[in-house]
């Protein structure tokens, strides 16, 4: 994990990222992506299902392939959960061992406590034995007098005391509320061909700012679903200026920009650089991108 997460604060600083625009761009908590840089697996011990999340979000942030770090982060994964589970077994045996010593140090007091009750004054004993005798002659005096004459009285049946049995209680069990956790979705830009890419990770509907900014003076054209668009209107852009096109992205949704002379000119949506080709971005003639929206 910490060679990763080494790989990722690498790659974010060459991109010239600092931590909070890294956080807004993939929008992962700042704490977050430095535990992540710093392999610090202890950080998130309570949410750890999560974490390739945000590996994930973090790889495309960047442009890196995650399926290059997935197995790594995965052992990684499984050697941090099975370390927690150890020591809470430790743990665990620890607390038994303190329990065990403390119930033999209260048996050992406890013997301690009957050795001394033993030593009784013999005149406790006579009052014992008196008590005892007085007892004795009570409870023949209620077995041959008292209790024959209650029993040969005759019993009235309506004087009879009926008890009534409660009702038994009913115990309804308590509904548990199942908490559904939602992943952000976090838009990335996967390069299929030289010219060709697919978009995710948006919602339907969703804003997408489109932007091109130029290094050399080129003819530009953008079309929607096969429709040339009027804002921005076909037409000649001068270096230094930026073409800036927003829409609701939806699902199946396909951009067609042409770009009548490349060489240095570069694209970004919602501030996400969209990877060229090296070829392409060194042309020195006309260069058409096609951008399919998949997964809204």
């Amino acid at each position: 994990m910490r060679k990763i997460g080494q790989t990722l604060k690498e790659r974010r600083e060459e991109l010239g990222y600092s931590l909070t625009s890294m956080s807004e761009k993939t929008r992962v908590p700042a704490a977050k992506l430095k535990a992540i840089e710093e392999g610090d697996f202890k950080y998130f011990e309570n949410d750890i299902t999560y974490l390739k999340f945000y590996v994930r979000y973090y790889c495309n942030a960047v442009h890196l392939n995650f399926d290059d770090f997935k197995a790594e982060l995965e052992t990684s994964m499984d050697e941090f959960s099975n370390t927690t589970k150890m020591l809470k077994m430790v743990e665990l045996e620890e607390m038994q061992t303190r329990i065990s010593g403390r119930s033999a140090k209260s048996s050992k007091r406890k013997n301690t406590s009957n050795t001394k009750k033993t030593r009784f004054d013999y005149s406790f004993w006579s009052f014992v034995s008196l008590v005892s005798l007085l007892s004795i002659a009570l409870l023949l005096v209620l077995s041959f007098v008292v209790l024959p004459k209650i029993l040969n009285q005759t019993e009235d049946p309506t004087n009879e005391v009926v008890e009534e049995l409660p009702s038994p209680i009913v115990e309804t069990p308590e509904e548990t509320e199942t908490v559904v956790v939602e992943v952000p979705k976090v838009l990335a830009i996967e390069q299929t061909s030289k010219t060709e890419y697919t978009l995710s990770g948006f919602t339907d509907a969703q804003e997408i700012q489109m932007l091109i900014h130029f290094k050399s003076n080129a003819y530009v054209s953008v079309n929607v679903d096969g429709v040339f668009t009027s804002n921005p209107a076909s037409k000649k852009y001068t270096v230094g200026s930026t073409l800036d096109m927003k829409f609701n992205a939806k699902d199946t949704m396909v951009i067609e920009i042409y770009i009548g002379w490349m060489n240095g000119n570069s694209l970004s949506f919602n501030g996400l650089d969209v990877p060229l080709d090296t070829e392409i971005a060194k042309r020195t003639g006309s260069v058409t991108f096609t951008f399919t929206f998949k997964g809204a």
